[in-house]
């Protein structure tokens, strides 16, 4: 059912993913889609297909955006402050790699590094375009703004409690919590849309 949803999904929204596809290509005539390598299933990767968002061949600087970012073409930080750099996951879906409900697929250099025995226990669930470790970053990204080491910070303040909220989610979660996520992530992009204290 959800592979249906995804390819009904895909075809509803054609006409916006073939705007954004030509809007993002326009900036600079190159690649409009970005690849990144992630972690999914029991630690597993695939390819993630995100709508480029930076300056292309820059992604290669760090694995960590920061909040303002130069790397950030004026597209995409549109894109990224309403997630629509995110919709081509829904290919991603379709192929079986992620679900709409799940954690965030993770770099596989960070989850090398970082992730503790504790902190794997995420990757025992799919991935997915939504989770409460995902909102709850969104609301925390203040933490890396400015920060000398991105990384570090990302690694020692978001990461664990991103990924501590998601398995705790996941391990209990059922229709009705995964509404009430949808409709407060909807809640939070459109603030996020409108208020220009919560942007990236």
């Amino acid at each position: 059912m959800t592979k249906v949803i995804a390819a009904v999904l895909l075809i509803l929204l054609s006409p916006l993913f073939a705007g954004i596809t030509f809007l993002v290509w326009l900036t600079d005539r190159q690649s409009p889609f970005y690849i990144a390598q992630r972690t999914g299933l029991r630690g597993s990767t695939f390819a993630m297909v995100k709508f480029r968002t930076m300056r292309a061949g820059t992604s290669k600087d760090g694995a960590i955006t920061a909040v303002g970012d130069s790397r950030i073409t004026p597209v995409g930080r549109f894109l990224r402050n309403t997630k629509l750099d995110e919709l081509p996951q829904l290919l991603n879906i379709l192929w079986g790699d992620m679900a709409f409900f799940g954690p965030r697929p993770e770099d596989p250099s960070i989850v090398a590094r970082y992730y503790d025995d504790e902190m794997r226990k995420s990757l025992l669930f799919l991935p997915g375009l939504l989770s409460p470790g995902t909102l709850w970053a969104l609301r925390n990204l203040h933490w890396i703004d400015g920060a000398a080491d991105t990384e570090a910070v990302y690694a020692s303040k978001i990461l664990p409690e991103r990924l501590s909220r998601d398995t705790a989610y996941f391990e209990r979660a059922g229709v009705i919590s995964h509404f009430r996520l949808a409709m407060t992530t909807l809640a939070v992009l459109l603030h996020r849309t409108v208020s220009a204290k919560h942007r990236e």
